[in-house]
């Protein structure tokens, strides 16, 4: 991919955000995970109770806080992801720009944006993904529309579907909260879809995590690729100049100065 001459944004290395990333999608996998097991625990309990009707309060209020500290700290997560996750993909979607391909459907500022804008947000987020990832794909450095041709993985289409259940599923699971009574068909329904939260929310972490590592060792993959093409053409370029190091001034001499002289008259 010929990149000289062309104003192009510069290559920003997002290593640390991307093991930022990594360390908080791991730990929401692990509590995610916890999470469905101690609903699973609840059941188990929930089923040798079968022959009474109703459970105590102090039963229903320990298990209320321990799976309320659970959701407070799967949220706590889910916001510092979504800051993390913003930021590295804004500038993921700069370095493809750096890379020079051109011919994106969506600017980069939707990579931001498209978070937040109603109705949008279910689908743009995925769409800015999918061209980022298909950007950054080391085969495609002949052209700067190559990346046109490459694929998606279906990682990044399982990972948007996880992620929009498990938001589902824990607006759903805080209603059943804040909502349900104490009878064993609330707590029954509340411990379900506690675990269905669990899986998913585990799966759409794990899911996050190939998507960020697929993308980022294929920016630096592909940037390598780029950098070692231009050194290799700037070597070969017989009209390179060479602007760090200083020319030598030229030997003055008698010959030279008569020289000179003659070329003037």
């Amino acid at each position: 991919m010929e990149r000289r001459d062309q104003f192009l944004p510069p290559y920003i290395a997002t290593r640390f955000t991307a093991r930022l990333l990594t360390i908080l999608l791991l730990l929401t996998a692990t509590i995610s995970g916890l999470s469905a097991g101690f609903e699973i625990s609840q059941i188990r309990l929930l089923s040798d109770a079968g022959s009474y009707t109703e459970v105590s309060e102090e039963v229903h209020w320990a298990h209320t806080f321990i799976r309320n500290t659970l959701l407070a700290s799967r949220l706590v997560l889910y916001g510092a992801i979504a800051v993390a996750f913003i930021i590295w993909l804004h500038r993921c979607r700069i370095n493809v720009r750096a890379f020079g391909c051109r011919r994106f459907c969506y600017p980069r500022i939707w990579a931001i944006i498209g978070f937040f804008v109603p109705l949008l947000n279910f689908f743009r987020p995925y769409q800015v993904v999918a061209e980022v990832w298909r950007a950054s794909d080391p085969r495609a450095v002949e052209t700067p529309v190559a990346w046109l041709t490459m694929p998606v993985s279906r990682y990044v289409l399982a990972w948007w579907v996880t992620l929009l259940a498990s938001i589902f599923l824990e607006i759903l699971a805080v209603g059943l909260v804040t909502h349900s009574g104490v009878t064993l068909e609330d707590l029954f329904a509340a411990r379900s879809v506690g675990v269905l939260l669990g899986i998913t929310s585990t799966s759409s972490a794990i899911l996050a995590y190939l998507v960020v590592s697929g993308i980022e060792e294929s920016q630096q993959e592909k940037w390598a690729i780029i950098c070692q093409a231009e050194a290799e053409a700037n070597a070969t370029d017989p009209h390179r100049i060479d602007l760090a190091i200083e020319p030598e001034p030229p030997a003055i001499t008698a010959k030279s100065i008569w020289r000179a002289h003659s070329a003037d008259s």
